[in-house]
C-alpha cells in the first residue's frame, strides 16, 4: 500500500504545474499578435506601393524666365541707411519713387499664359551682403501693395 500513495502523490505533483500552462497561453498569444502585425504590415507596404503619383505641372508654366536688358534691371543698393533701387546712376526709393519708376519704365509689364497683365520690377541678385534680408523684405512690401512684383535676374555674359 505504501507503493500506491507513493505512486499517487508523484502523478498529482505532474499534472498540477500552473507555470507551464500560462507561458503555453502566452506564447500562443505573442504568437497570434506578431501573425496579426505581420499581416498588417505587409497589406499597408502593398497599397502604397501601388498608389499613383501626383501630375507634376509644367515648369514653363510657373517659370518667369526672360530675356531682359540691362537698362531694366536694377540693383538694391543701402546708402545712407535707406534702400534704394538703382538704376546705373539713377536711385529709386521703393517707398517713395514707386510712380516715378513706373513712368520711367522700369516696371515691366508681361502677359502671363492665362492672359492677365501682370507688372514687374527686375532686380539683379548679388552677392555683395550689404542689403539684410529685413530690408529687401521691406522694400518689396511697399512695391507689393502697388501690385509690382520682383522677380531676380541674373547677368548671363558681358
Amino acid at each position: 500500500m505504501a507503493g500506491r500513495r507513493r505512486h499517487g502523490q508523484f502523478t498529482s505533483g505532474m499534472t498540477v504545474d500552473p507555470g507551464k500552462d500560462l507561458f503555453a497561453y502566452l506564447f500562443l498569444m505573442i504568437m497570434v499578435f506578431c501573425f496579426m502585425l505581420m499581416m498588417a504590415s505587409q497589406d499597408t507596404r502593398q497599397s502604397t506601393q501601388g498608389q499613383d503619383s501626383p501630375e507634376k505641372q509644367d515648369s514653363a508654366a510657373s517659370s518667369s524666365m526672360a530675356q531682359v536688358s540691362m537698362e531694366s534691371i536694377g540693383q538694391l543698393v543701402k546708402q545712407d541707411g535707406k534702400i534704394y533701387i538703382k538704376y546705373r546712376d539713377v536711385l529709386y526709393s521703393p517707398k517713395e519713387d514707386v510712380k516715378k519708376m513706373d513712368a520711367d519704365g522700369r516696371v515691366m509689364t508681361i502677359t502671363g499664359k492665362d492672359g492677365m497683365e501682370k507688372k514687374v520690377l527686375y532686380i539683379e541678385e548679388t552677392n555683395d551682403q550689404q542689403v539684410l534680408l529685413t530690408e529687401y523684405l521691406s522694400a518689396f512690401q511697399y512695391l507689393s501693395k502697388n501690385g509690382i512684383g520682383v522677380a531676380f535676374a541674373e547677368r548671363i555674359g558681358d
